[in-house]
């Protein structure tokens, strides 16, 4: 294929780029030096007023930290779950009950998230919901737990089911990751007088990394941005316990119509994503090296 043609096959994809993602975002910085917005190009020109304001804010600081704690939280949750679901599946010896169980926990990921928010938020009602009938049933409690009115246990639940969520991502990446490690491997570490651990450590492990790099990359981009799920749940509450900086982002935009304030908010929210995913795909590249 000579130079021409991949110019012209790469035409087509690279003006898609342009129309979804660096137009809108090219578009949303330069908003952001704006307020007064009601349409279009018009508003009044204040430079970076509306990041002075967004990072004076008790607010928005509080509600960064929410969010770096609800989207690693959430990962972490999908990937040790993901890691041990693979790890189990994988020792099941029949290739048919294998297929069944990815499926069963891939079925997981095809609810919708909002969907997936209003299901928990009834489950974990204080007064009606199913955990804490249960949980009295079986004598482990004798009065309800507010699990989204306090602060600390809101910010739990919403963490939790985002994580919940995004494990059978993570599970069919490593799932995957599993399948491509050559069986001579454990035998060689096997004759060696290996342990189960052991061979963990030193084979599964280290086979494993680029596919947990992906799974963690993509999982905490996703929950870095997450919407859905906390909306569903909590919107934001009790009080702004659980309100993350999407959240944020509605609020000021749709309720407040603060368009200037909301695209500075949404350009910290995509620079962030933007530096993070940089660092983890050079470390990512730099670990496949060393398999």
């Amino acid at each position: 294929m000579n130079d021409h043609i991949r110019k012209i096959l790469l035409g087509p994809g690279l003006l898609t780029l342009f129309l979804v993602f660096i137009y809108p975002v090219v578009y949303m910085f330069y908003q952001s030096f704006f307020t007064n917005i009601t349409s279009g190009f018009d508003g009044e020109f204040v430079g970076l007023q509306n990041y002075a304001t967004l990072f004076q804010s008790g607010r928005f600081i509080g509600n960064f930290i929410t969010t770096l704690q609800y989207s690693f939280g959430s990962v972490i949750f999908a990937t040790l779950a993901g890691l041990g679901i693979a790890l189990a599946i994988q020792q099941v010896e029949s290739d048919r009950l294998q297929d069944i169980y990815v499926s069963l926990v891939m079925a997981a990921w095809s609810i919708p998230l909002a969907t997936a928010g209003l299901m928990w938020r009834w489950i974990l009602q204080g007064q009606t919901g199913v955990l804490n009938t249960i949980l009295q049933e079986l004598g482990l409690i004798t009065t309800n737990i507010p699990w989204l009115a306090d602060s600390t246990l809101a910010l739990v639940a919403v963490t939790f089911v985002d994580g919940w969520v995004r494990m059978p991502f993570a599970m069919i990446i490593i799932y995957a990751g599993l399948q491509s490690i050559p069986q001579h491997m454990y035998d060689a570490v096997k004759v060696d007088g290996a342990t189960t651990l052991e061979a963990f450590r030193h084979v599964t492990l280290p086979y494993l990394r680029p596919s947990l790099f992906v799974a963690i990359l993509i999982n905490w981009m996703f929950a870095w941005r997450a919407f859905d799920i906390v909306f569903g749940m909590t919107n934001g509450g009790p009080g702004t316990a659980t309100e993350v900086l999407s959240i944020t982002l509605y609020r000021q935009g749709m309720e407040l119509f603060k368009f200037g304030y909301t695209n500075a908010i949404a350009v910290v929210l995509v620079l962030v994503t933007m530096v993070v995913g940089a660092f983890y795909v050079k470390v990512i590249l730099q670990r496949v090296d060393e398999v």
